[in-house]
């Protein structure tokens, strides 16, 4: 006789998702089509340059980036002054043409994020851990463990996530231009501040703004 039974989602991966004002993604989307695009690969993918943190037409946008990951921090305990975004940069994929992102990861970050402007072909991310079964043995079947989850672009969604995580899109066979904002960040000022009034470690990072320790009663 079949038993009953609970499923128990051990260690699972935080990721988080914010809602941008719907204006806010109206302008912008206006404004990533007066940027200046490079091929990313042979794949057809184009995006511009890593810094449009640093363009002033983007303030705007990326304060509200800041602020989505200044809540993180705050609702999570960081222990440090400040998670700084500190590059970004727009992704295009255009319309029926096949373009997509090959797997990739985002090195030398702590948090990346995705900011959807459009609908479009979805994000695939992969289970860092899913090699874990083959290294005991494999059983043909259903997974122990779901190896891809797929995140469908909503327009003004933005998906935050642990930049360790490898991911790509499908190919863009739709009849519009998919658009995505992608960012970075890295912890900033004192680190892990703890006994004798010491920090474990000091780090400077240049950040869309002149950013200081975070103000924790902005985010009471």
């Amino acid at each position: 006789m079949r038993q009953k039974y609970s499923t128990v989602n051990m260690f699972p991966i935080r990721c988080f998702s914010f809602k941008a004002p719907e204006d806010l993604t109206e302008s912008t989307l206006e404004k990533v089509n007066q940027l200046e695009y490079r091929c990313y690969n042979g794949d057809g993918g184009v995006g511009t340059s890593l810094d449009i943190h640093k363009n002033p037409d983007f303030y705007d946008l990326h304060e509200w980036f800041q602020r989505c990951v200044d809540s993180l921090h705050v609702d999570n305990g960081w222990n440090c002054d400040r998670i700084v975004v500190n590059k970004s940069w727009v992704n295009r994929s255009d319309a029926e043409t096949g373009h997509h992102h090959t797997p990739h990861r985002h090195p030398m970050s702590w948090l990346s994020g995705i900011y959807y402007l459009t609908e479009g072909a979805p994000t695939i991310f992969v289970d860092p851990l899913s090699q874990r079964e083959w290294a005991q043995f494999h059983i043909d079947g259903g997974p122990i463990t779901d190896a891809t989850q797929y995140i469908h672009p909503k327009a003004g969604g933005l998906f935050v996530f642990p930049s360790y995580m490898i991911h790509s899109t499908d190919p863009n066979f739709d009849a519009c231009n998919r658009f995505s904002i992608a960012f970075n960040t890295f912890p900033s000022g004192a680190l892990n501040f703890g006994g004798w009034d010491q920090a474990m470690a000091k780090v400077q990072v240049e950040g869309w703004a002149d950013l200081g320790p975070l103000n924790l009663s902005d985010y009471s």
